[in-house]
């Protein structure tokens, strides 16, 4: 690798789409954690799962890192319309809405549990104008057609940890959906996920690491940390054959565009 190119990337504005640093993964050592990734990221978003996680997040972030704040699918249990009333002010205070969706993997919850939490998130998304972020696992089509049934959606909607193929990939764009990929577009065996990517118009782009989870193939089953988006960074500019100092503009410009916040994109983090 050139030296002009880790010199892009040492220099480059790297935001992290999509972490969940307040998992209980980092509660031994998370503001050792946040301190590295305040240093070397511009910024990240927090993003919780149940509502416990999302009040976690809201009271550890800091301005200029969005959250949102949703109920994954995985936790689509209990008296929704009670839950959501008892935390309706958290949703007014993030910057998004999620990760929400749907999931046919291993989920002890059913699916009329998880379409009842969906949809409803979705409604309060709208109502409060706030961009959405998804959790989709082997469910494509079924996420499409329930966000379909609220076109026009006017607010931004993320592909949180895109896992398809180009066919999906350009679904989704038609739909004007942002598709944010992760660490394992490094995995030796992602060429279909590689392909999908290269679909994907840089300003419908986003990366991410997901952590704890989907470490890049360096530190693959080991925790992830979002320090290690540089290595998704460095992975989708060799796959889309762009400079890494535009693609670290442009995506930054998304990220700006998506959560609604204000940073300097020009902006150089050592």
């Amino acid at each position: 690798m050139s030296n002009d190119f880790l010199d892009k990337t040492k220099h480059c504005s790297l935001v992290d789409a999509h972490a969940h640093l307040q998992d209980p993964a980092y509660d031994e050592d998370r503001q050792e954690i946040l301190e590295k990734v305040r240093q070397k990221l511009l910024s990240f978003t927090w993003v919780g799962y149940d509502m416990e996680s999302s009040q976690k997040a809201l009271q550890l972030r800091q301005p200029k890192e969005p959250v949102a704040v949703g109920v994954h699918p995985h936790n689509a249990v209990g008296p929704l319309e009670d839950v959501l009333k008892e935390f309706e002010s958290i949703y007014q205070e993030a910057d998004a809405v999620g990760e929400i969706g749907l999931d046919t993997v291993r989920s002890q919850t059913t699916p009329e549990d998880q379409l009842m939490w969906f949809r409803r998130q979705v409604e309060i998304a709208l109502y409060y104008r706030k961009p959405i972020v998804i959790h989709e696992r082997e469910a494509f089509p079924y996420v499409m057609d329930v966000l379909s049934s609220y076109h026009p959606l006017h607010v931004p909607v993320v592909l949180h940890c895109f896992s398809h193929g180009p066919g999906e990939a350009l679904e989704a764009l038609k739909n004007d959906f942002f598709l944010s990929f992760t660490g394992n577009i490094t995995y030796p065996k992602s060429d279909e996920l590689r392909s999908a990517l290269k679909v994907v118009p840089l300003d419908h782009l986003l990366l991410e690491t997901d952590s704890p989870y989907l470490p890049p193939q360096i530190i693959r089953g080991k925790r992830n940390d979002p320090t290690y988006v540089q290595q998704v960074y460095e992975k989708a500019a060799e796959v889309k054959d762009v400079p890494m100092d535009q693609l670290c503009q442009v995506l930054c410009k998304n990220f700006v565009y998506v959560f609604g916040i204000s940073l300097t994109c020009s902006e150089v983090v050592e």
